[in-house]
């Protein structure tokens, strides 16, 4: 059904599957992987899926990643894969790889289920990931970089994406390269797309730098078209927010002040039981909600 090449040996099995039945075009082509529009199969909610596919472990550079792989599972325990990833070995190289597709997959699942505005995640490979395709039958849905909305639009879809950045550390999940080229406009909405590199900020060092770098690029995108959120600048300008929230989760700030001796990995239930004696105390927002909040609010 396919023509002889890599993409689409990777895309096989999905269409012996019935995911999909042919390849229309190439969406978009980066360092790690390329994106490809196709016809959905028998199994594909739409018309139109979106193929993200990952290039060969041979032609991969896992460059400047240092940052975004503390904390997870094959780098929180000593051992062969640890030793591997660190020494650059072949096997190193193999375990990254699958880090960084399965860790895309399983934060995409995570985040469409806690209604954050990401593709919805269908199907997962070896080598690629079938997601839903942002666009129509004219083409793909445009990214913000490209896009010239007016102050109020602008004003909109930055406090949409503002409100899914919330959304996603209550998911314990910060995007890591958060911009104006990893959001589209899609149906009139803002969808954060292309998440390997995210990471949980519990157990990142470099989480709360990565979440900072994330709300300055898109304020930034925002400032350009008229709409200021100036209490970023203050916030990055506050070296103990960076200490307060690196070490407890973003829900329990108020307990951890409660009853500091308490460690932080018994915070979600010590909250619980607070709020049972007084529902005020119980988590909505979290503590990161406030300092989001007062960055749409320019104070």
């Amino acid at each position: 059904m396919f023509a002889d090449s890599d993409h689409t040996s990777a895309l096989e099995s999905f269409a012996d599957e019935g995911w999909i039945s042919e390849i229309l075009y190439e969406v978009k082509s980066g360092k790690e992987a390329t994106v490809f529009c196709c016809r959905g199969g028998t199994l594909a909610p739409a018309p139109l899926v979106a193929a993200k596919v990952y290039r060969p472990i041979e032609t991969r550079a896992f460059k400047n990643d240092a940052m975004y792989v503390g904390g997870r599972l094959h780098m929180a325990r000593n051992g062969r894969a640890k030793r591997a990833v660190q020494a650059k070995s072949a096997f190193g190289r193999q375990v990254q790889y699958g880090t960084w597709l399965h860790q895309e997959w399983g934060i995409l699942r995570a985040l469409f289920e806690a209604g954050v505005c990401v593709p919805q995640p269908l199907a997962c490979g070896d080598r690629a990931i079938l997601m839903e395709f942002l666009g129509d039958d004219a083409g793909a849905a445009t990214p913000l970089h490209e896009l010239a909305p007016d102050r109020r639009t602008a004003s909109r879809l930055v406090d949409e994406v503002l409100d899914d950045v919330e959304l996603m550390l209550d998911c314990d999940c910060v995007h890591g390269d958060l911009s104006a080229y990893n959001v589209v406009y899609d149906r009139d909405r803002a969808v954060i797309i292309d998440f390997p590199q995210a990471v949980d900020p519990r157990l990142n060092d470099a989480g709360c730098a990565l979440l900072f770098r994330d709300i300055e690029n898109i304020c930034r995108w925002a400032s350009r078209h008229g709409v200021d959120r100036p209490a970023l600048r203050n916030l990055r300008s506050a070296p103990l927010t960076r200490l307060v929230f690196g070490c407890y989760g973003f829900a329990e700030h108020s307990s951890h002040h409660e009853e500091p001796s308490i460690p932080y990995y018994r915070l979600p239930a010590f909250t619980e039981i607070l709020a049972e004696r007084d529902d005020t105390l119980r988590p909505v927002h979290g503590y990161m909600a406030t300092l989001l909040g007062l960055t749409r609010s320019g104070v």
